[in-house]
């Protein structure tokens, strides 16, 4: 009985060179490598070839569930052939040599953990990076550092060194998860210990990715601290150590974020082409919802951002429209809350710039309706609204709009 590839991948209506691309994606965030895959080797795959035990790893990733219910039964090798010695040839190595070289074999390649466990590890790492942009950042921080202690407890377990550095890489993951939900909820020196740590897992698993994306807090970090001269250097550190993947894209962004807060337009605008160039080379991801993947629909976002900074209305109005059509799903729901939000507040600071106080106030308060916030973002955003309304704080809508400020700022202590 073959394997059920086929039928998964057309489930979702994928051809084959769809689900190459995202093994290929994939790869890179659940193995610290990038496997090269091409239709032909779905085809393969199909046709009844049992993908390698990593590729299966990254297959029950990409469809959410287990190398079993693909159908796969990859035998696991004996430790001889895994070693690639054969102890009977004859050869002239002496038999001692050979034993040890065995033994070294036989401690690399032994473990506690199965490929099972890792694969529900790395899905699990999977969801909840997904399960960011609408989940309460309490609920998810808490279910994120028991995660983050049971991944660090495996480590301490008998491991091969492939297993070992998956973990700790799974382990990056949520370290660089945890930081972002610290930070919305406003402990920015909690933030910053789990983004070090991110660096540190990224730079011991020599994961680039990893690196790129603890600047890439840093750089966040900054720009919502009123600091968009670090913010820029960070973004451009960030470039230096990962140019290829969507971080690189989103670093883009920040920096082109940082720019904008400076007033340097040309410098704004080539960092956000520059950013969309790289963007166009990489795949559609399968998952844009997880929180360290960047695709058009995200980079529309961080473009309103640039366009109200600089007061180029138009273009700030035509992007937060954007923006907010995709978050509002035809159902009602809500894709992302917290994109929605710093929209609308755009979308309300464009209109106390053009004198319409009633329409701004309106966008602001529904902006502070839903209760998935990042506070550090969300009132950075809120400040240029605040900023704009505030020569007209003796008109009653505005103090309705200070009052709501003053309540969504009580979390963090700030004055108003």
């Amino acid at each position: 009985m073959g394997n059920r590839l086929r039928e998964f991948r057309t489930a979702r209506r994928w051809r084959q060179r769809d689900l190459a691309d995202q093994v290929e994606l994939l790869s890179r965030r659940v193995l610290n490598e990038t496997l090269s895959v091409t239709e032909r080797t779905v085809s393969r795959w199909e046709g009844g070839d049992d993908p390698s035990p990593p590729a299966q790893r990254v297959l029950a990733v990409v469809f959410e569930t287990t190398p079993d219910e693909l159908g796969f039964s990859t035998p696991t090798p004996g430790l001889i052939a895994a070693s690639g010695l054969n102890l009977t040839n004859g050869s002239d190595i002496g038999e001692s040599d050979v034993v040890d070289a065995f033994e070294l074999v036989v401690r690399l390649t032994r473990s506690d953990a199965s490929d099972a466990t890792l694969t529900m590890l790395a899905r699990r790492v999977d969801r909840l990076c997904r399960d960011y942009p609408v989940r309460s950042a309490g609920d998810l921080l808490a279910e994120s550092r028991r995660w983050l202690d049971r991944t660090l407890a495996m480590t301490e377990r008998r491991l091969t060194l492939t297993q070992h550095r998956e973990t700790l890489v799974q382990a990056g993951w949520l370290s660089a998860l945890v930081a972002c939900l610290t930070y919305d909820i406003g402990d920015s020196f909690g933030a910053e210990t789990w983004r070090e740590a991110t660096a540190e897992l990224g730079r011991e698993t020599g994961h680039a990715e990893l690196i790129g994306w603890s600047y890439e807090i840093a750089a966040w970090m900054a720009l919502t601290s009123s600091r968009p001269a670090d913010a820029a250097d960070y973004a451009a550190a960030g470039q230096e150590i990962d140019r290829t993947s969507c971080v690189s894209v989103q670093l883009a962004a920040q920096q082109a974020r940082a720019l904008a807060l400076m007033g340097d337009r040309a410098g704004a605008e080539a960092a956000m082409a520059r950013g969309r160039a790289t963007l166009t080379h990489l795949p559609s991801p399968a998952d844009p919802e997880h929180h360290f993947v960047v695709d058009p629909a995200k980079a529309d976002f961080y473009a309103v951002d640039v366009y109200r900074m600089l007061d180029m209305r138009e273009a700030a109005t035509e992007y937060a429209d954007r923006v907010i059509d995709y978050c509002e799903r035809p159902d009602g729901t809500i894709r992302s809350p917290m994109r929605r939000s710093e929209a609308l507040l755009t979308l309300g600071t464009v209109a106390a710039r053009n004198g319409e106080l009633d329409a701004a106030v309106s966008r602001g308060l529904d902006a502070f309706g839903d209760p998935r916030k990042c506070l550090p973002s969300l009132l950075t955003v809120a400040a240029d609204l605040d900023t704009e309304l505030r020569p007209h704080r003796h008109e009653p809508i505005v103090t309705r709009w200070q009052d709501a400020l003053t309540t969504v700022r009580a979390p963090l202590a700030l004055e108003p």
